[in-house]
C-alpha cells in the first residue's frame, strides 16, 4: 500500500486538530471550536475499532504536540541544550496521545450504537480524568477553555463546572455530523432545542446582576522575570517595583495589594524573608516559598498581623519530582535539588476585613481548589503566579484563561497578580474588567463586587464525576447485533 494510501485515514483528525490549534492562543479563533471535531467524528464512523484506536492515537499526538509545546523552550533555556528539550516534549505526548487512543475507541463506540448523545459526555469524561489522574493531573487544553473570551457562553460552567461547558461545545460538533449523516429532524431537532435551550440558560445567567459590596484592591504587577533573572537582581528590582507599587496602591485608595508568587525566599518562620519594605496601613498578599524542612509553597498575607496558607496542588517535575532517586537520567535536566511539601488542604486568609481564597499558579487551572475556597468563605479569589517560564508561548494566555473559569465556576471575583503577567481582575461573571500591560511594573486598579458568599449551584461537584462515570459507560456499553447474531462491526 502507498504511503498516502496509509496516511489517508488519519487526514481527518489532522484537519480537527488543526481546527482546535487555530481556536486556541496565540490566534484565539474561539469559535471555531463549535465545529473543531466535525472531520475527525465523520471519518470515525467509516472505521473499524482498532482503525479508531490508531486514529485517536494520532489525533492525540498532535493535539498534545500543540498543547505541549511550550516545554521545548523551557527546557531549552534551563539546560541549555535544545536537543535536550525535545525529550520531555515528545515523551510527553506520546504517553499524553494514549488518553485520546482511549477516546477513539469510545466514540467509534458511541457511533457505531447509534449513541452519539453520549459523545459529548464521554469527550468531557476524558477531560476530567486527565485533569484528576494521580501525578500526572494536569487540566490543560480543555477544548472549551478558548471560549474565556466571551462570557455570555460560558455561564453553564456555574452549574456544572468548565467540563459541563466542554460538553456542549462538542455537542455543536456532533449536531453537525448527525446532520451530514442524514438523521431525521425530529431527531435532530431535540439535539438542537437541548442545545439552545443551554445557550438560553447561559446568557439568562449573564444578565443577572453582581450582588455584593463595591471594593477596591491593587494588582500588583512587578514586572520582573523572576523564572531566569539573577537572583540578587531579582531581588533588587523586585523591591524597588513593590516600593513603586505599594505608593501607588495607597493613592488608589486600595483595601489590599496583592503580588504574585515568588516573592518570599524561604525563611523557617513567618514573618517570610522578601526583599521589600512593607507599608504601615496597607494590607498584602503574596506568594512564596517558606521552611528548610518541609519545605512549602505558600501564601503570605500581612494587614497588622501576618498569616499563611500553604499551596495544596504542585507542579510534577517543576515542584516535586517523582522517582527522583530511581531515575538517575534526570540529572541531565538540573532539577530543583528539593521537593515541595502539598497541603493537606486548602485555606482561606482573612485579611483587610474580607475573606480571601489565594490559588497559587498551577492551582488556578483546577476547579476543585476554588470550589474548596468558596466553601472556605472566600469572598475573593486571589491567583498569584510566575508564568515567566513560559513567555513567548501561548501558555502564559491559557493559564491566565483559567481565572476566568474559576470566577464563573464560584461566582466570585478573581484578581489575579503574575509577576511579567499577565495580571488581570475578572467580576464573577467572567468579565476581563481591568488588565495590566505585559512585562512593565503597573500597579492595576480593580474595582470589584465582593459578595457576602460564593454563587454556586448546589452539587456542582457531582458533574465532573457523573462525567467520569458516562465514560466509563460509554466504553463497556454493549454494541447493537447484527441479522446474524454478532456484534456489529467493530
Amino acid at each position: 500500500m502507498a504511503l498516502r494510501d496509509r496516511l489517508r485515514p488519519y487526514g481527518p483528525a489532522v484537519a480537527s486538530v488543526v481546527l482546535i490549534a487555530l481556536a486556541f492562543p496565540p490566534l484565539n479563533l474561539g469559535l471555531l471550536v463549535f465545529v473543531a471535531l466535525v472531520p475527525w467524528l465523520l471519518s470515525l464512523r467509516e472505521l473499524d475499532s482498532k482503525q479508531a484506536i490508531k486514529s485517536g492515537y494520532a489525533f492525540g499526538l498532535l493535539f498534545w504536540l500543540h498543547q505541549m509545546q511550550f516545554v521545548q523552550p523551557l527546557v531549552a533555556k534551563w539546560t541549555g541544550n535544545v536537543l535536550l528539550s525535545l525529550i520531555p516534549w515528545f515523551s510527553a505526548c506520546l504517553l499524553g496521545a494514549t488518553y485520546f487512543a482511549f477516546l477513539g475507541f469510545v466514540l467509534h463506540r458511541c457511533l457505531k450504537s447509534k449513541r452519539e448523545w453520549l459523545i459529548p459526555v464521554a469527550w468531557a469524561g476524558l477531560e476530567v480524568v486527565r485533569s484528576f489522574v494521580p501525578i500526572l493531573a494536569f487540566p490543560w487544553g480543555l477544548i472549551s477553555t478558548p471560549l474565556y473570551r466571551y462570557p455570555p457562553l460560558i455561564q453553564l460552567a456555574n452549574y456544572g463546572t468548565q467540563y459541563l461547558v466542554s460538553a456542549w461545545v462538542v455537542a455543536a460538533s456532533v449536531g453537525v455530523v448527525l446532520l451530514f449523516s442524514g438523521t431525521g429532524w425530529n431527531q435532530l431537532r431535540y439535539h438542537a432545542l437541548v442545545f439552545l435551550g443551554l445557550l438560553g440558560l447561559s446568557i439568562a445567567r449573564y444578565t443577572a446582576p453582581e450582588v455584593g459590596e463595591p471594593v477596591t484592591v491593587t494588582i500588583g504587577q512587578p514586572g520582573v522575570d523572576a523564572a531566569f533573572s539573577d537572583p540578587e537582581e531579582e531581588a533588587r528590582k523586585v523591591g524597588v517595583a513593590v516600593a513603586e507599587l505599594s505608593e501607588s496602591a495607597l493613592a488608589q485608595r486600595a483595601r489590599l495589594l496583592i503580588l504574585p508568587e515568588g516573592m518570599a525566599m524561604g525563611g523557617s518562620e513567618v514573618p517570610p524573608d522578601v526583599p521589600f519594605e512593607l507599608t504601615p496601613g496597607l494590607p498584602v498578599l503574596f506568594g512564596g516559598s517558606r521552611g528548610p524542612q518541609p519545605s512549602y509553597q505558600s501564601a503570605f498575607a500581612f494587614d497588622g498581623e501576618w498569616k499563611c496558607a500553604d499551596k495544596r496542588r504542585l507542579v510534577v517535575f517543576g515542584e516535586y519530582v517523582p522517582l527522583r532517586g530511581t531515575l538517575p537520567f534526570l540529572d541531565a535536566f538540573e532539577l530543583p535539588t528539593g521537593d515541595l511539601r502539598p497541603s493537606d488542604r486548602t485555606s482561606a486568609i482573612q485579611v483587610a476585613g474580607m475573606t480571601v481564597g489565594p490559588m497559587l499558579c498551577f492551582e488556578g487551572l483546577f476547579y476543585d481548589v476554588a470550589a474548596d475556597q468558596a466553601k472556605n468563605g472566600a469572598q475573593l479569589l486571589a491567583v498569584m503566579s510566575i508564568d515567566d517560564w513560559y513567555v513567548g508561548t501561548g501558555a502564559p494566555e491559557q493559564l491566565m484563561s483559567a481565572s476566568v473559569w474559576r470566577a464563573v465556576e464560584t461566582g466570585l471575583p478573581v484578581a489575579r497578580s503574575a509577576s511579567l503577567g499577565h495580571s488581570i481582575a475578572v467580576d464573577a461573571r467572567g468579565n476581563i474588567v481591568a488588565r495590566a500591560p505585559f512585562g512593565v511594573t503597573y500597579p492595576l486598579r480593580a474595582n470589584l463586587i465582593l459578595p457576602k458568599q460564593a454563587e454556586r449551584f448546589p452539587g456542582i461537584e457531582v458533574v465532573p464525576i457523573a462525567l467520569a462515570i458516562f465514560l466509563l459507560g460509554a466504553a463497556t456499553m454493549p454494541l447493537p447485533r447484527t441479522k446474524a447474531g454478532s456484534p456489529d462491526r467493530v
